[in-house]
């Protein structure tokens, strides 16, 4: 009996515990379903652009898109703005990026205007009702001394196996810098394929192009780091087995063929890259979905709106391993 009692009291405190519970939640959701609507703030969506330039990049890309409200109905969508006036000059010269519909960017041909380390670039935007301008000047530094290998290891599956990409640089001394990376690599191998108009069926050599994203990083500084060597995290691509498969051609005649997998052309480039670039892109990384992290606000370099215009000058190294 002692035991019986002894439960009861130890389970009474619980039982009133999740009764309270339940009746703040119940608070809770009357509150939000009981709140007026009127007398939320009215905030007006902005314009937010995303553009990057560079004396590398193949052409000019602005992508215009449009603030969504912190109260009411939102989605996970962009909302793209298509009918803004966008330009891009600098002291003498200027460039308009015409809306692309295929791929929901503003585009010029690089030819209209030349990018030039060191010199200062606005971009304008103006879709009728609202007007946004941000600058950038385009970085000097560029990194001279860069190692690339490539190393390959074998994964503990039958043949298949990673190839490591091994990446370093030397940080340009004497100034302050910021730097971001980018790379990408062809994987190719060997597969049947029927032939869309002929339907014949034969060994085709299938080929890809696959970015490495930021480097499982973002941004580097050099802040306290004047002149040392940066090595970047170890980023690797998977090579299967060299296998023998057999299939069978239109006829149904047995055939068979090796995929001879392999990784060519690995390239890595290091950004220099400008402080609005770095604190835009450090304030997204602060940002990310860590629930025990505050939220911090995105930086912006636009004003009048949201967003980041900035500059980057880049160098690469490229080996086929």
């Amino acid at each position: 009996m002692r035991i019986i009692n002894a439960i009861k009291y130890i389970h009474t405190p619980v039982s009133i515990l999740l009764l309270m519970c339940i009746g703040l939640l119940f608070s809770c959701e009357s509150l939000v379903n009981d709140l007026d609507q009127d007398k939320l703030p009215k905030v007006e969506a902005k314009l937010v652009i995303s553009c990057y330039i560079s004396p590398q990049s193949p052409r000019f890309e602005a992508i215009i898109t449009e603030s969504q409200p912190l109260f009411g109905p939102a989605t996970y969508d962009p909302i793209i703005v298509e009918n803004a006036e966008v330009i891009l000059s600098d002291d003498v010269s200027q460039v308009r990026l015409l809306f692309d519909d295929s791929l929901s960017t503003y585009l010029a041909d690089k030819s209209a205007l030349k990018i030039v380390a060191g010199k200062t670039y606005t971009l304008t935007v103006n879709d009728g009702k609202r007007f946004v301008k941000a600058k950038c000047t385009v970085p000097v530094n560029r990194v001279k001394v860069m190692e690339l290998s490539v190393d390959k290891e074998w994964v503990g599956y039958e043949t298949d196996s990673t190839a490591w990409f091994n990446f370093s640089w030397e940080d340009v001394k004497g100034e302050s810098n910021y730097y971001a990376l980018r790379g990408s690599y062809i994987q190719e191998q060997t597969l049947p394929r029927a032939d869309p108009e002929t339907g014949k069926i034969a060994p085709f050599r299938y080929s890809s192009i696959t970015e490495m994203i930021a480097f499982e990083r973002g941004v580097y500084n050099d802040v306290n780091l004047d002149g040392i060597k940066f090595i970047s995290p170890r980023t690797g691509a998977h090579i299967p087995s060299n296998k023998t498969i057999t299939y069978q051609d239109e006829t149904g005649a047995d055939k068979s063929l090796e995929i001879n997998p392999l990784v060519k052309d690995v390239r890595i480039e290091v950004m220099c890259i400008d402080e609005h670039y770095y604190k835009f892109r450090r304030s997204l990384e602060n940002n990310n979905d860590n629930p025990f992290v505050e939220p911090t606000l995105v930086y912006t370099n636009v004003e009048g709106g949201l967003g980041c215009f900035a500059s980057f000058n880049a160098v690469g190294k490229t080996v086929n391993p």
